[in-house]
C-alpha cells in the first residue's frame, strides 16, 4: 500500500511517461490520496468486476442448461434438434461478454467529458432543457443506468422463447448495462495507486473469480430448484440489490481535480495516429484480441465438456466455480509477483504456462480413455485457471507501465475494445469446430487444438512488446 497521503508532482509524472506526450504540462499537483480512499476504490471495484466478469465467466451454466433436454425457456428445445445450435448459444454469452469491454471505447470518453465539464454550458442562448440534461449527467447517472439496463436485460431475458431473443436481452441489453457499470468503476482506479499498481490491480480483477465462484453454483442451483426463467428474474433483482450501492460510490478521475495555465487537465480518451503506429501498441492490440479469443474457450464449454466425461451439470457447475477461485488466486498472485520481477516479464510467463496446459492436459484428456480423461481434465483446469488470470492481473498495470497514466485511459479503452472483439470471435468459432455427439470426448479436440494456437500466437505478441518497450527505452531485465 502507500502511504498514508500522497502528493504526486504531475510534471514529474510527465517527465517519467515523455514518450507518451509531446509537451509536458505546466506543474500542478495531484490531489493526495488517503489509504480510506485507496480501500473504498478498491472494495467498489472488486464488487464491480464480480458482478460483471464473475456473471461473464459462468455463462457456460447456463449454456449448457439452454442446450439439455430439461430446460423450459427455448422452444422447441435444442436438445431435439438434429444440429443443436451450439455456436449461436456460445454467442449469446460471448456477445455479453464483449460488450462489457467493446462499449469502453464509448463510455470513457463520455465519462472523461463529464467530469471535466467539456459539455457544461452556461451562456444564455443554450436551450434550457440541454442545461438541465447536461446537469443530470454525471458518472453517477452512468452507473446508475448501467444497473438498470442489466435488471431490465436479466428480466426480459425471461421471458424469451427463441434464441435470438436471448441475444438482444441477455446478450446485448446485459453486455451494454456491465459496460456502463465497468468503465467509470474501473477506468480511474490505477490512478490511487503508484508503487504497488499491479498488486491493487490484481486485487480488483480478481473479483471476477470471486463472483463466478459465488455465482456458478447458485446459478447451477436456481435452474435446478426454479427453472431458466425464475433464475433470470432472480439474477435481476440481485444485480439491482448488488449494483445500485456500488453505481454510487464511483470515484472521480484524480486528474479532473488538476488544473493547468491552459484549463483543466483532461484524460486522453483517444488514441493518436502517432501513438497507434508505435509497435508497442500494435503487438499489444494483436496479443489482446487472441487472448482473450482463446481464454475464454475453456470457461464456454467447462460444464458441457464435464457432462460428455459421464459427470452430472451440478459437478460441471462446480467445477466452473472452483476455475473461477483458482483464478482468483493467480490473478492475486501474478499481481505480486509482476511488482517484484516486472509485469511484461510475469505476462509472457504465464500465457505461455496457459498454452503448454492447454497442449500437455486438454488436448490428452480429449485423445486418451476415458477413464484417464477426467483425471487429465482436472489437473487442466487447476493449472490453466492459475495461468491465465495472469493477463487480466497485469494487462492494466503494464498499459500504465508501457503508455504512461496519462494515455491509460485511451489505451485501456481500446484495448479492451479489441477484447471485446476476440472475446466474441473465439467461442462462437469454437463453438462450429465442437463434432458430433457421438464423437462423446474427442468432439473437443479442433476446440483444444483451436484454443492453443491463441493462446501460443497471443504469447509470441505480447514477447513482441517486451522487445519493443526495451527497444524504446532501454533494455531492463525486471520490466
Amino acid at each position: 500500500m502507500t502511504t498514508q497521503t500522497q502528493s504526486i508532482r504531475l510534471t514529474n509524472r510527465l517527465e517519467a511517461e515523455s514518450e507518451t506526450t509531446s509537451t509536458v504540462a505546466p506543474a500542478a499537483s495531484l490531489p493526495p490520496i488517503s489509504r480510506k480512499k485507496q480501500a473504498a476504490v478498491l472494495c467498489s471495484a472488486f464488487v464491480t468486476i464480480a458482478l460483471t466478469i464473475g456473471y461473464n465467466q459462468c455463462f457456460g451454466v447456463f449454456q449448457e442448461y439452454y442446450l439439455s433436454s430439461s430446460q423450459i425457456v427455448l422452444v422447441p428445445s435444442p436438445a431435439s434438434q438434429a444440429s443443436p445450435p451450439t455456436a449461436l448459444l456460445a454467442f449469446v454469452g460471448t456477445l455479453c461478454y464483449g460488450l462489457t469491454w467493446a462499449g469502453g471505447i464509448l463510455v470513457n470518453p463520455v465519462i472523461s467529458r463529464i467530469e471535466h465539464g467539456t459539455w457544461a454550458s452556461t451562456a444564455p442562448s443554450t436551450r434550457l432543457w440541454r442545461r438541465r440534461m447536461l446537469r443530470l449527467l454525471t458518472p453517477r447517472t452512468i452507473t446508475i443506468s448501467g444497473v438498470l439496463i442489466v435488471a431490465t436485460g436479466f428480466a426480459l431475458a425471461s421471458l424469451s422463447t427463441a434464441v435470438w431473443q436471448l441475444l438482444l436481452t441477455q446478450g446485448f441489453l446485459v453486455g451494454m448495462g456491465m459496460s456502463l457499470l465497468y468503465f467509470p468503476l474501473l477506468a480511474p482506479a490505477p490512478e490511487y495507486f503508484t508503487n504497488h499498481r499491479a498488486t491493487a490491480m490484481g486485487f480488483i480483477l480478481a473479483g471476477g473469480g470471486a463472483g463466478g465462484l459465488i455465482l456458478s453454483p447458485t446459478i447451477r442451483a436456481l435452474l435446478s430448484a426454479v427453472g431458466g426463467r425464475w433464475t433470470l428474474r432472480i439474477l435481476a433483482l440481485f444485480n439491482l440489490a448488488a449494483g445500485l450501492p456500488v453505481a454510487w460510490s464511483v470515484p472521480r478521475s484524480r486528474f479532473a481535480s488538476v488544473s493547468t495555465a491552459d484549463g483543466p487537465e483532461r484524460r486522453d480518451t483517444h488514441v493518436s495516429r502517432a501513438l497507434a503506429s508505435r509497435p508497442t501498441f500494435i503487438f499489444s492490440a494483436v496479443a489482446a484480441f487472441l487472448q482473450a479469443a482463446g481464454a475464454q474457450l475453456p470457461l464456454s464449454f467447462i460444464p458441457s465438456y464435464t457432462v460428455v466425461l459421464g459427470e452430472t451439470a451440478s459437478k460441471g457447475a462446480n467445477l466452473l466455480a472452483a476455475s473461477s477461485a483458482i483464478n482468483a488466486f493467480g490473478r492475486i498472485l501474478t499481481g505480486y509477483a509482476g511488482d517484484r520481477i516486472g509485469r511484461q516479464n510475469t505476462l509472457v510467463l504465464t500465457l505461455l504456462l496457459a498454452a503448454i496446459s492447454v497442449f500437455a492436459f486438454w488436448l490428452p484428456s480429449v485423445m486418451t480413455t476415458a477413464s484417464a480423461s477426467l483425471s487429465l481434465w482436472l489437473v487442466f483446469i487447476a493449472f490453466y485457471s492459475f495461468s491465465v488470470g495472469g493477463y487480466y492481473a497485469l494487462f492494466p498495470a503494464m498499459i500504465a507501465e508501457v503508455f504512461g497514466i496519462r494515455q491509460y485511459a485511451a489505451v485501456n479503452a481500446f484495448i479492451l475494445f479489441v477484447r471485446g472483439l476476440g472475446t466474441m470471435f473465439g467461442s462462437p468459432v469454437g463453438g462450429q469446430l465442437l463434432g458430433g455427439s457421438e464423437q462423446g470426448a474427442k468432439a473437443y479436440a479442433s476446440i483444444a487444438y483451436w484454443d492453443g494456437a491463441l493462446l501460443v500466437c497471443a504469447t509470441a505478441c505480447c514477447v513482441g512488446v517486451r522487445w519493443a518497450d526495451g527497444k524504446g527505452k532501454g533494455w531492463k531485465w525486471i520490466a
